[in-house]
């Protein structure tokens, strides 16, 4: 669709228009569903907002500084929309999307200096595209997840480039009558818009995935690790395994015999055999093989997921989960789950995410490079100005 060269696509020769560079990073860093996460908004928000930032980045040549500040200013943004919408709004809409294209435009005015009026008509743009619906997800097309961030992305940079050149956009486009909030939510909570801006910052409360698998999948991982973890458990033994969940483990991760690893890291009965079968969950240990494997779909039609009305209520404070393992002997193995590897009050620590890293691009990157990114990743506060990515 065109460009004219002027921008990186991460792991590609071509290069592209800026804007394009930020829609395909997008896609790409949701493909694999390792990317991080925000429990109460319910959404996805470095691969909408980290794209927008390395494409102004490559353009305008600023510092690293620059760069963080305006990464956190979108996870702001992106992460306070979502947490004012609800979890009414992410019934139909998929928050990353949906309030990720104000956390891309945010990122995106930051980067360009708008002033505040720029910058309030950079939201109403992108108020005015945000979209994403999950009706995907019903259909069978998993494979059109990673359209949304990327769309998202791509919004945000419109959105900021339109201001910049003094297209008015909506002045109210959360609060108004027929703003974002009115028409796609019905439990909005405007407050959360600006309670304790400035004090509080929303990065801070992100997660970061300890399993290439759809969020909703971890908290049942989690709780299943530790029975195995306190007894060895061989898939033979166990007659029944029932876990009670909060309604979107079901909604977004009850996929319940996926035909490809994309649906199968929606499917919560997947990720439970494969657990069980291969002792754990990594990022380098599942592969489309393991759907024709005897042992997990045999498994995967043991497990039943029911919807706890009390465990309902926790969402999406956290992702709570009980589980049951019904033996052919008769006895039983239980346990619960309330905060995922990963969340802020059971987080990875660095040695754990450069492990993370390591398994995601060992097979792509040579050391040397691997070496360079996390140089640069590590010093980007002090770096002057930019010049080109590590991984080019």
């Amino acid at each position: 669709m065109g460009g004219d060269g002027s921008a990186s696509i991460i792991g590609r020769e071509e290069r592209t228009s800026f804007s394009w560079a930020a829609f395909a990073n997008g896609c790409l860093g949701h493909i694999e569903e390792v990317d991080d996460g925000h429990r109460m908004s319910i959404m996805h928000i470095g691969t909408v907002v980290l794209p927008v930032v390395f494409a102004y980045a490559e353009k305008l040549g600023v510092s690293g500084k620059r760069m963080m500040e305006a990464a956190v200013c979108g996870y702001e943004l992106a992460i306070r929309a979502g947490e004012c919408l609800g979890k009414d709004h992410y019934t139909r809409w998929h928050a990353t999307s949906t309030a990720g294209t104000f956390g891309a435009a945010a990122a995106a005015a930051k980067m360009l200096g708008l002033d505040a009026e720029s910058a309030m008509h950079a939201l109403g743009h992108a108020g005015t595209q945000a979209s994403g619906l999950w009706q995907f997800l019903l259909d069978g097309a998993v494979d059109a997840k990673p359209f949304h961030p990327g769309k998202a992305a791509f919004n945000g940079i419109l959105a900021a480039e339109l201001a910049l050149r003094g297209v008015k956009g909506a002045c109210r486009i959360f609060e108004g009558e027929k703003g974002f909030c009115r028409s796609t939510s019905s439990g909005y909570r405007l407050e959360f818009l600006t309670e304790s801006l400035g004090d509080v910052f929303k990065i801070d409360e992100t997660n970061f995935k300890g399993y290439p698998t759809c969020g909703q999948t971890h908290s049942m991982i989690d709780a299943l690790k530790k029975i195995i973890a306190a007894r060895a458990l061989a898939p033979e033994e166990i007659e029944r395994i029932e876990a009670r969940v909060y309604g979107k483990a079901v909604e977004v991760a009850g996929i319940e015999s996926p035909s490809s690893l994309e649906e199968a890291k929606f499917s919560n009965a997947f990720c439970m055999a494969a657990v069980v079968v291969k002792g754990d969950i990594t990022f380098s240990n599942l592969s489309g093989n393991d759907l024709l494997d005897p042992r997990i779909r045999s498994l995967m039609s043991k497990i039943r997921l029911v919807v706890d009305p009390e465990l309902e209520k926790l969402f999406p404070a956290c992702r709570p989960c009980e589980i049951t393992v019904f033996l052919k002997d008769g006895s039983e193995l239980r346990s619960e789950n309330r905060f995922r590897k990963g969340d802020p009050e059971n987080p990875m620590d660095r040695r754990a995410i450069r492990e993370k890293f390591e398994a995601l691009t060992e097979r792509v990157l040579e050391k040397n490079v691997r070496e360079g990114v996390l140089e640069w990743t590590y010093d980007l506060e002090r770096m002057d100005a930019f010049s080109c990515f590590p991984w080019k």
